[in-house]
């Protein structure tokens, strides 16, 4: 189940516009590299922690490098992961640089297998805490 509160917010090119009401999920808890390796240890009765942990590492270096040199990479089962830019328009093609590239964005896309898992989600609204 996913949890929500809603929030209101204005339109940032229009101060007259009335605001919206969205929806944002509740996060209940972080969970850490080392929590997923233990749990996933737990599950497999082939494979020890310490594998576990040095199969995860390599695999984000090797993501982590073929990402930097602009590839897209596709885990099957788990769907695909590419870079995007974060940047700065300019006023036209020639006079745009690299100083209008403010950053880099990681883009997940789940795999349709993945994405049907959430299909059929419930949703709870909890209070906002300011």
């Amino acid at each position: 189940m996913i949890k929500y509160h809603v929030f209101s917010l204005g339109n940032a090119s229009g101060r007259t516009t009335p605001k919206k009401a969205y929806a944002k999920c509740v996060t209940n808890e972080t969970v850490s590299h080392e929590d997923l390796v233990r749990e996933v240890a737990e599950h497999s009765r082939f494979f020890p922690h310490c594998m576990i942990k040095a199969v995860l590492t390599e695999v984000f270096n090797c993501l982590s490098k073929h990402l930097v040199q602009g590839d897209r990479v596709t885990l099957d089962d788990l769907g695909t992961f590419s870079v995007s830019l974060k940047c700065k328009g300019a006023a036209s093609e020639a006079s745009f640089s690299k100083k209008n590239i403010k950053g880099v964005h990681i883009v997940f896309t789940p795999c349709r297998e993945f994405k049907e898992r959430f299909a059929d989600m419930e949703y709870k609204m909890t209070p906002r805490i300011p």
